[in-house]
């Protein structure tokens, strides 16, 4: 904690830093670990004075900002009219790019590409961190300047804890933790009890370590929320040169501030705000075109229709027809106050839950994008300038199942996560951490995907455990260890090591050819349980024959009466009396005599005799 003196000796170096300038509250407040007294703020002052600084609010900041965005924006639309469109698609004098489209192969392509992008000394890791950190402060900024979004974000406590959303998604200061338990917690739960997963409960946070940290950190947000706004309730139109109103509520700032960046909001979670206040602002502006189009239908010639038709536009939720009748000068206009109504009621249904005016909506959303926009930037310099390092690795862990693009682009991924995690501060440089990640992900990737069938990241360390000792054992004494021996080296059962091995085969395509002269493939050396033997075959159509042979004795109905009921057919289903009587278009009753006639003709010892053999075989 700073003393008095040490504070405001760093009060003092700022003001001179910034001298004939100005300084928000919000930067001034940092330098606080509690509330500034009113002695503390006449020093302040006194100090402000001596080097003309002039202390601000960072919302007077954000509005001078936006408007020079804006005239920026401007200026830069009306220059990008006088852009000649084929000098800016020439590229007969781009040699690299008509190198590359001479190039046949991607990852030349991509390691051309990569090369021509300078690599980072240590003081421009620093400055690039510093602005992805300037970045993600003016957002979290933008979401404790307006209430309602930090009520959004306490919207997703229950979905985390009902696991309807998965925690690091949203929130990086538990992206850490037990990630790969995750990923692997179904793999166990099956291995161990395959025969009770109907029967054990289902797993959410409620039952993990991590709930009480999520639900205290919600908690904590939502007490410094209310704190914040209980004081800005008190302070309504404070003014700029109010010292003391304005670090009290820059403080209380601060600590909501610091209670929001403890949980982290991801690139996602602030995606998904921003689609939400881009859906509100679309609405809003919808609205506004309606309500425009149908009051150009109303006639308001004069100032005193204009006047009635804002106080109608103020209460017209609260008007039903006869009140719009009463209060209308021409009768005329009362179907169009009707649909206005409608208009309002229906805005009024869909009101979007930031409460917010559009105006203030719009400044809030510009703020969040200025922000993601430094903070992005400022990320993809930093990966793009390290992609080098993703190759080195990748290369280490080639002919593992992988393809060389494929362990470089989850090397990649390994990469942002270590950009989205550096920090500046230890002091050593960003290759040092990056390298860690670059290759936990390519390890990764290879135990996920290398494999036709996946294993567990905790089984792959067991093979690679047991695969060990197995080319220590043969090097020592120059055979393959038993089982017993494995497992004593490992703490492992026999059972369990018995089960590792048979894991660790790798699956063989029934389409592998058995030899390069032969055209023979392994699936025709595995037997095939469901088909018949050869000896089986010939039994069963020389069966056939003589039924069909003994059957020849019977009339044309007798003979279909035998093979429908016996399921003698193609289908080889029986039926029933009533079943071929339809067929036959006869009675039930007659069906059965027919099938009594047949019957006896086939028990005369003549007819029979050829199937006799088959029954007592």
């Amino acid at each position: 904690m700073s003393t008095s003196k040490e504070i405001f000796t760093q009060i003092e170096e700022l003001f001179a830093e910034n001298s004939k300038g100005f300084v928000t509250y919000e930067k001034l407040i940092k330098l606080f670990d509690k509330a500034p007294t009113a002695t503390a703020v006449k020093k302040i002052e006194t100090l402000a004075k001596t080097h003309k600084v002039q202390l601000i609010s960072a919302a007077q900041i954000a509005k001078m900002r936006n408007l020079a965005d804006a005239k920026k924006r401007q200026k830069e639309a009306e220059k990008s009219q006088d852009v000649d469109i084929d000098d800016e698609f020439d590229l007969t004098g781009d040699t690299d790019f008509l190198e590359w489209s001479r190039s046949d192969s991607p990852v030349r392509m991509y390691l051309r590409e990569m090369g021509q992008i300078a690599l980072l000394t240590k003081d421009e890791e620093v400055e690039i961190s510093k602005k992805i950190e300037l970045g993600e402060d003016i957002i979290i900024d933008a979401f404790c300047s307006v209430p309602f979004l930090i009520d959004f974000i306490l919207d997703y406590k229950e979905p985390l804890i009902n696991r309807e959303r998965r925690v690091k998604e949203l929130f990086k200061s538990f992206e850490d933790e037990n990630e790969e338990e995750e990923d692997d917690i179904d793999s166990d739960e099956d291995e161990e009890n395959e025969d009770d997963t109907d029967t054990k409960p289902k797993k959410n946070l409620k039952n993990d370590k991590r709930a009480e940290k999520v639900i205290e950190s919600f908690k904590a947000l939502e007490k410094a929320k209310k704190e914040w706004l209980k004081t800005a309730n008190k302070q309504t139109d404070i003014d700029e040169t109010d010292i003391l109103a304005n670090l009290t509520l820059a403080f209380k700032k601060k600590i909501l501030k610091d209670k929001l960046m403890d949980l982290g909001p991801t690139s996602k979670l602030i995606s998904e705000i921003v689609k939400s206040m881009e859906t509100a602002l679309k609405s809003d502006d919808e609205f506004d075109r309606e309500l425009k189009r149908l009051e150009y239908r109303l006639p308001m010639f004069s100032d005193e229709l204009k006047k009635n038709h804002k106080g109608i536009l103020k209460d017209i939720l609260k008007l039903n027809k006869e009140d719009i009748i009463a209060r209308v000068p021409e009768a005329t206009m009362v179907s169009t106050y009707v649909e206005i109504k409608k208009l309002f009621q229906t805005k009024e249904a869909s009101k979007s839950g930031f409460n917010l005016e559009p105006a203030k909506l719009k400044e809030v959303l510009e703020q969040i994008k200025r922000g993601k926009k430094i903070s992005d930037e400022a990320k993809a310099r930093m990966a793009k300038s390290n992609l080098r390092l993703v190759v080195s690795i990748a290369k280490r862990y080639t002919n593992r199942g992988l393809p060389f693009l494929d362990l470089i682009q989850e090397g990649n991924i390994g990469l942002m996560k270590a950009v989205d995690k550096f920090e500046y501060r230890k002091g050593y440089k960003f290759s040092t951490y990056a390298t860690w990640w670059i290759r936990q992900a390519i390890s990764r990737a290879i135990a996920d995907q290398a494999r036709t069938i996946r294993i567990p990241i905790h089984m792959i360390e067991t093979i690679n455990r047991i695969n060990k000792i197995n080319r220590k054992y043969m090097q020592e004494e120059g055979k393959e260890p038993d089982v017993s021996v494995i497992a004593a080296e490992v703490g492992l059962s026999i059972d369990k090591v018995k089960q590792v091995i048979k894991i660790t085969k790798e699956p063989i395509s029934l389409e592998a050819p058995i030899a390069n002269e032969d055209d023979g493939k392994f699936g025709d050396f595995v037997e095939d349980k469901s088909s018949l033997s050869p000896m089986d075959h010939i039994l069963k159509n020389d069966l056939r024959e003589q039924i069909d042979d003994v059957l020849s004795q019977l009339n044309e109905r007798e003979k279909a009466v035998i093979c429908m009921r016996f399921g003698l057919l193609e289908d080889e289903s029986d039926r029933t009396l009533e079943e071929i009587g339809k067929a036959l278009n006869v009675t039930r009753e007659r069906v059965r005599q027919i099938e009594s006639s047949a019957i006896k003709k086939l028990k005369h010892p003549k007819v029979g005799r050829k199937l006799k053999n088959y029954i007592e075989g």
